[in-house]
């Protein structure tokens, strides 16, 4: 019998998350259930299989930083059926509030068929960004998943870490995708790496046209001399004139005669 198609989950931890209330300590607990985008399509409890962590409470600090380390699993068995297009599972983180009752710190959206894409049976550590409900970012979200009953992908793995995206068959890219995803994450898998397959460079079949040889240098025929004299020196230039002086005509005083009159005599 073959085994039901499934996912399993572990919600890990959050990194600083920022609280509605800065004087007072988060006690963070996080939800995760299967969600729809298909206005069309109801989902029942049964298939939204909503699984809830226990409150981290023990945080050294401001309580930013939970950490749960909690498995769930989810049956996909029962999509099979309809596909997983519009499907998502979204992740709730929740203050565990006593007097004022919980508070919806954040949310996050991960697309099913995202992470269907990937190899089965091996454990794969991602992270995503949290966003608080006015759309802005409060966090990040880590959690890791492993698929179980989901045949073999045309994925390459090898011991380590993966550097890039699994190369998929032709089959495997629907043209229909999601559309609530958040970003791509970095992700990492356990024991495993996973590079794309590098297509060999194939030689071309263009070949460039042959490049025209340069035209030959012509000689005179023999017996006939062309010789090439170098032009006359050119002739030095004058000296410049001598600066020009002026002269200025001596200033002599101008005589003025003796009015004649009883009162005025000429004495030389």
């Amino acid at each position: 019998m073959e085994p039901r198609s499934s996912i399993e989950l572990k919600l890990i931890s959050c990194k600083d998350l920022r609280a509605f209330n800065f004087f007072q300590k988060l006690t963070v607990y996080a939800l995760v259930f299967i969600a729809s985008d298909d206005p069309t399509r109801d989902l029942t409890e049964e298939q939204k299989q909503q699984q809830k962590t226990q409150t981290d409470r023990e945080s050294d600090d401001d309580g930013s930083n939970p950490e749960w380390n909690h498995e769930a699993r989810f049956d996909l068995e029962c999509f099979s059926q309809r596909g997983f297009a519009d499907l998502f599972f979204r992740f709730e983180f929740r203050h565990d509030g006593v007097i004022l009752g919980d508070k919806l710190l954040g949310e996050c959206r991960v697309s099913i068929a995202d992470l269907l894409r990937d190899v089965p049976d091996v454990a794969r550590f991602v992270s995503y960004e949290v966003r608080a409900a006015d759309g802005k970012p409060n966090g990040i979200f880590n959690f890791s998943y492993k698929l179980n009953g989901f045949g073999t992908h045309s994925s390459q793995i090898l011991d380590g870490r993966i550097s890039g995206y699994p190369v998929l068959a032709p089959d495997d890219c629907s043209p229909n995708t999601s559309q609530v995803r958040i970003q791509y994450p970095t992700s990492e898998i356990a024991n495993s790496y996973c590079y794309p397959t590098a297509a060999l460079p194939v030689a071309s079949a263009v070949y460039s046209p042959a490049v025209a040889p340069p035209p030959p240098v012509l000689f005179p025929p023999s017996g006939e001399c062309h010789y090439c004299y170098p032009p006359p020196p050119a002739r030095p230039y004058p000296p410049p004139p001598p600066p020009a002086v002026q002269y200025y005509v001596p200033f002599r005083p101008v005589a003025h005669p003796w009015p004649p009159g009883p009162y005025f005599e000429h004495r030389w």
